[in-house]
């Protein structure tokens, strides 16, 4: 395997968390000129990171000295910047509500949200009270990129179990195989029912782990088997690629993940010229988790109706990347560094 710093997943997870913030930007905002942009989403979205959590998460198990470490790392990771979104939207939000500050911070539905979101449970309460209920939105909720924290936590909780049974098992792949199979099953499942009976509680269902876990099984097996992939990832990226498209093309989702996996980690290894901004530390966290509401509050406030829409969305993308860079240097990278 190539040495710890030699690939650029970091310069990878920048670009997809700048996808991502371009792709809400156009499902929010519903500016026709943003239409442009749905190329850029229908090539990449969420899941890459699942993949990428399912090789990486695996390669910082193994260099933990045990499961106490394994999760202290992961906590001091996750919380500080999780929570610094969650506590600054309910305590800041409030000069945006349509209620006074007193029945604000009363209001039932306020204590819900914390409630809900620190406990990585954002569907249950993705509200605050008189927030964003203005006609220019469709939803009320405060920051829509949160229900993928739940996934991620649920898949870190289950790293230990899964990297036990690996470690005993003879026939590792039979095992991840077999979850990448059921993944598939769930997810496909799941839009089967909905087409027929037409209850969005079904693609709720569809994105939770059982769902998602396809992605992180597929970057387990490529770091389960990583000197065979290393070896082969020259002659599989032709066909992964190949994949890749056929299934984006016709909206399928049997080998989707495990071609976006190939694809990524080749990538990743094959392209290392890329990993020279990593210096600018490690935004993509910050960007995914802030850049939602800071979107909402530049269209209440009323931005992309000011000024030329495009300068706006360029504001917008500037100010996400600024915070998350202040955020990773002033807070999380400290927080990482201490024993």
């Amino acid at each position: 395997m190539p040495a710890k710093h030699d690939n650029c997943f970091g310069f990878l997870r920048f670009l997809f968390a700048i996808i991502i913030v371009i792709a809400h930007l156009r499902v929010v905002s519903q500016i026709p000129e943003f239409e442009i942009t749905k190329v850029f989403s229908m090539a990449v979205n969420r899941t890459a990171f699942f993949v990428i959590s399912g090789f990486l998460i695996m390669l910082s198990f193994d260099h933990s000295r045990d499961i106490k470490h394994f999760f202290t790392k992961r906590a001091k990771r996750i919380f500080p910047a999780y929570l610094t979104i969650i506590f600054v939207c309910a305590i800041f939000l409030v000069f945006l509500s349509d209620y006074s500050a007193k029945d604000y911070f009363t209001h039932p539905m306020w204590w819900k949200y914390i409630a809900a979101n620190v406990s990585f449970m954002n569907f249950i309460q993705p509200c605050l009270p008189g927030v964003f209920n203005s006609d220019i939105f469709t939803e009320c909720s405060v920051n829509g990129a949160l229900w993928t924290q739940k996934v991620e936590v649920g898949f870190y909780l289950i790293v230990p179990l899964l990297a036990y049974i690996l470690r005993r098992s003879k026939r590792a792949w039979v095992w991840l195989v077999g979850i990448y199979i059921f993944s598939v099953l769930w997810s496909n499942g799941c839009d089967f029912m909905e087409y027929k009976t037409g209850d969005s509680v079904w693609r709720f269902l569809e994105h939770q782990l059982p769902g998602c876990m396809s992605y992180f099984a597929a970057g387990m097996l490529a770091y389960q088997y990583k000197d065979i992939f290393f070896k082969y990832k020259n002659w599989l990226v032709i066909p992964a690629i190949i994949i890749v498209v056929i299934e984006k093309m016709y909206g399928l989702n049997w080998l989707l993940p495990a071609g976006n996996a190939t694809v990524l980690l080749w990538c990743a290894y094959s392209l290392t010229w890329l990993n020279r901004l990593e210096w600018l530390g490690d935004m993509s966290y910050g960007i995914y988790l802030y850049h939602f509401p800071i979107l909402k509050v530049l269209f209440q406030l009323g931005l992309f109706s000011i000024i030329n829409i495009w300068i706006a969305a360029g504001v917008y993308i500037l100010l996400v990347i600024a915070l998350a860079a202040a955020s990773w240097h002033l807070m999380e990278k400290r927080i990482i560094g201490r024993k």
